[in-house]
């Protein structure tokens, strides 16, 4: 008679491995290891994003500012006239930081949250040096006139704002109606100070 060994317990915790059935298992594609690598590329729900990103919005404004700047001038030597633009642009940008500051937009008072602040909010300034560079051709090439200058420092400006506001608007996700609202405001604004421009007279 031969002694019968009794079945062992089942370890729950163990699955039995998978029958063979004879075909190779598929691996999965490339693809998905890369992705299953790198993890998510979007932050989940809930999240804020920790990359920076340009603030386009800011540039706009900026380039508004140096053609203000440009309109209320007068008629200025081409040197004079560019230090007032990126002047004019540096004084609005921490002008621009500090109200920010104190809506506690980027974190109140703290030494970090101004830097913060003055960093995500440089391109305010940064829009006044194409115009700036723009003014100093009437110092460069003897042919253009003061007035000449001028007005190519602001062409430049409101192109500028407009390529701005183009990148500010394709950043902000907006389609359809809404983007077109936003553009054609963008342009309305870049008329009238041209047409401010004009009715200075200088």
């Amino acid at each position: 008679m031969t002694a019968s060994i009794p079945d062992s317990p089942r370890d729950p915790d163990h699955a039995a491995p998978p029958a063979a059935t004879g075909r190779p298992v598929s691996a999965p594609p490339p693809e998905a290891l890369i992705a299953s690598a790198i993890g998510p590329t979007n932050p989940p729900p809930g999240t804020v994003s920790t990359r920076r990103r340009a603030d386009f919005t800011s540039a706009v404004y900026g380039s508004v500012v140096a053609g203000t700047v440009i309109v209320t001038a007068g008629p200025a030597r081409p040197v004079t006239l560019a230090i007032m633009i990126v002047v004019g642009g540096i004084v609005f940008w921490l002008a621009h930081v500090y109200a920010l500051t104190v809506a506690n937009v980027h974190g109140g008072w703290e030494f970090g949250a101004i830097r913060k602040g003055m960093r995500k909010e440089w391109p305010v300034a940064f829009a006044a040096i194409p115009p700036a560079i723009g003014a100093l051709s009437a110092a460069v090439f003897p042919d253009i006139s003061y007035g000449d200058g001028a007005w190519i420092a602001l062409v430049i400006a409101i192109v500028e704002q407009q390529l701005w506001g183009y990148w500010a608007v394709r950043r902000s996700g907006m389609t359809g109606l809404a983007v077109v609202r936003t553009i054609t405001l963008n342009v309305v604004i870049g008329i009238v100070v041209v047409v401010l421009k004009i009715a200075v007279g200088h």
